[in-house]
């Protein structure tokens, strides 16, 4: 594998860089496999991920008759394609999983959507789903609302990888770590084993910050194009103290002793929205050690040609915070705003698994006659 890019200095200097997409396209092609020895070594999807391969492609439609052939209902025919492409992706990143002793390589497949207000629905379908694709890297995307919190402290405890999905805010991003190590100490009292093997990420998205943010202020306003970079630099701050080991003190030291992992902070929503930013800017901004990065084919093409590879985090916390409460101090609550978020990243992913079913419904009655 080649050092010299921009995805493997990264990987040097701590970070993952992961594509936020899959389709079987790309498996097929060997576009993927490609990226992997380039040094990718994750892959994120979500129902707008699949629905946007489904319909833009013919792909599927063999498959999709064999999926049906027991007349299956759509959500279930779905489910079949999706384990099907998440399974055999799983495949392809499993050298990087291996290299990097289960710390590394994985892929994620969300819950169902309609799941995201019901803690048992979600642990009974992540439970399911994980049994199903049967492969030690994947992980399974919990989006990070209350009743999402314990469900992820369930799912960690049966030894389930976890994707915290959705987190908008410092509340819940610190509620996402809390339950991951209560579930790895529940996973420890139970006798279940070495922890090592369980992996979470905790998924912090950045540029919607930044869009609703500057919707208020004003997209000539002095703070205007920072929010989101700031709000997720204060997220790392507080991942440095929750997982804190080297003062031999906190919840996690206990555990990390016995071979935990952190949960790392993953960036997403990386793409710039505003055309005035530079395209890598979310990625620039956000470097640092034990952080992932997943970023859309185009933001990852750009990393590639021109990003910048330095440690952008741990010396920027005490602004990123100065930055966020002066932003409070100009009318803005960043609180109100990020509680709309995640009810509007529920919704938006909700609306997209229940596109996708209609067009997938739509496509087996065409293949049908």
């Amino acid at each position: 594998m080649s050092v010299d890019n921009n995805i493997t200095k990264a990987r040097q200097l701590g970070q993952s860089i992961w594509l936020d997409s899959i389709s079987r396209d790309m498996l097929r092609s060997g576009e993927l496999k490609k990226l992997v020895e380039k040094g990718v070594t994750g892959v994120t999807s979500n129902p707008s991920i699949f629905e946007k391969a489904i319909a833009e492609s013919s792909t599927y439609d063999e498959a999709l008759q064999g999926y049906s052939s027991d007349g299956a209902s759509v959500e279930t025919v779905f489910e079949r394609l999706a384990v099907d492409d998440i399974r055999d992706a799983s495949d392809v990143l499993r050298p990087a999983y291996d290299a990097a002793s289960g710390k590394d390589g994985f892929v994620s497949i969300e819950v169902s959507p309609r799941l995201a207000f019901d803690a048992n629905g979600t642990i009974e379908e992540a439970r399911r789903l994980w049994a199903t694709i049967d492969r030690p890297n994947v992980m399974i995307k919990v989006p990070g609302t209350p009743e999402g919190m314990p469900a992820i402290r369930t799912l960690i405890s049966d030894g389930i990888n976890v994707n915290v999905t959705l987190l908008f805010s410092i509340n819940a991003y610190r509620d996402a770590a809390n339950a991951y190590i209560q579930g790895v100490r529940d996973y420890m009292s139970a006798g279940k084993g070495s922890p090592m093997r369980i992996a979470s990420v905790a998924s912090f998205f950045v540029s919607r910050v930044d869009t609703a943010v500057d919707k208020q202020l004003g997209a000539d306003h002095a703070l205007a194009g920072k929010a989101g970079i700031a709000n997720a630099r204060v997220a790392y701050g507080e991942f440095k103290q929750l997982f804190d080991i080297t003062l031999g003190s906190g919840n996690f030291h206990p555990l990390a002793t016995t071979g935990a992992q952190v949960q790392r902070p993953l960036w997403a929503s990386t793409s710039v929205k505003n055309p005035k930013f530079p395209d890598t800017m979310y990625v620039d901004e956000l470097m640092g050690p034990q952080t992932v990065n997943t970023l859309p084919g185009a933001t990852l093409d750009a990393l590639i040609d021109h990003g910048t590879i330095e440690n952008r985090l741990d010396e920027e916390i005490a602004g990123a915070k100065a930055h966020m409460e002066a932003i409070a101090a100009a009318g803005v609550s960043i609180d109100k705003i990020t509680d709309e978020l995640l009810a509007a990243g529920v919704k938006a992913f909700a609306d997209s698994y229940d596109s996708l079913l209609s067009k997938l419904a739509e496509k087996l009655g065409k293949l049908s006659k």
